[in-house]
């Protein structure tokens, strides 16, 4: 069976270092997915996954073509084979298709061609974009004596990302609903208290919109995660990232989900969002 999933998130929202850490978890064989055999061309993972081993995330720049495919067999805890395809495309890509209202043949083929996607929204990313306060930017702009146009705001570009995958997903092999997992990465930056309240609650804090979209889909099945793809932040904690270069990068990332109980807790297993979203066993 060849499922197809798509990454789908703005620019610095976490696609690229999210694919450069499932490798390895595939490869490791101890989550809910296992790799079956080598993919035939992981150069683009490889390298973004050395980055992460030297202690830095990748540097790769977003690029409206920017564009690579990560396509392995895995298996499941019973057993069951599946061709996954996942297209890693730029956050740039996504969100030009949001401003133009256009999307290329190419990316609509992609998106009519899936049953499950995973949607990334980052903690803290110097690309959010927050809506203005209408009131007093017109009355700055006026004393600068100038127009200036601002970024689309990030919760209206997500919103739009999940009305491209209503209208384009296909239902899954038994018939039921495509599955969105959200996926909030960067999740280790916030504080225990928001940790214990969780993602759902982050978006409802900070993304106001995204978080009623979410409960407004019908045509999906939504699971929503946090993320950490090393368990700590490279760039700004040093003791944190020497020691993850002393240690070795396996055991650290890890991935929020909900118990039975409703507590949400860290798993090490970091295929968790796409076996959800493939209804691995």
């Amino acid at each position: 069976m060849s499922r197809s999933v798509l990454l789908i998130g703005g620019p610095d929202s976490g696609k690229t270092n999210y694919v450069g850490r499932v490798w390895p978890a595939l490869e490791d064989g101890k989550g809910r997915l296992q790799a079956v055999e080598q993919p035939d061309d992981i150069q683009f993972v490889l390298e973004v996954a050395d980055h992460l081993f030297s202690g830095h995330f990748d540097p790769r720049s977003e690029h409206v073509d920017d564009r690579q495919d990560f396509e392995v067999v895995v298996s499941d805890t019973d057993g069951e084979h599946t061709s996954i395809i996942i297209p890693d495309m730029s956050g740039e890509l996504w969100q030009n298709a949001v401003l133009d209202c256009e999307v290329t043949p190419e990316l609509m083929n992609e998106m009519r061609e899936a049953d499950g996607a995973i949607l990334f929204i980052r903690v803290c990313s110097d690309q959010d974009v927050r809506p203005l306060d209408w009131v007093s930017s017109q009355a700055m702009m006026e004393q600068l004596g100038e127009e200036k146009k601002a970024g689309l705001p990030t919760q209206v570009l997500v919103c739009e990302l999940i009305r491209f995958l209503e209208l384009t997903l296909v239902n899954r092999p038994d018939g039921s609903s495509p599955r969105l997992s959200v996926v909030v990465s960067a999740w280790d930056l916030v504080d225990d208290e928001k940790f214990t309240a969780g993602p759902e609650r982050f978006l409802e804090r900070e993304y106001p919109f995204v978080a009623g979209r979410l409960k407004d889909i019908d045509c999906l099945s939504v699971q929503v995660f946090g993320l950490s793809i090393v368990g700590g932040d490279l760039k700004a904690d040093g003791a944190f990232r020497d020691k993850m270069l002393e240690t070795g990068i396996d055991g650290h990332g890890w991935v929020a989900a909900k118990d039975q109980s409703g507590a949400w807790v860290r798993h090490t297993d970091l295929t968790l969002p796409i076996a959800w979203v493939v209804g691995a066993k």
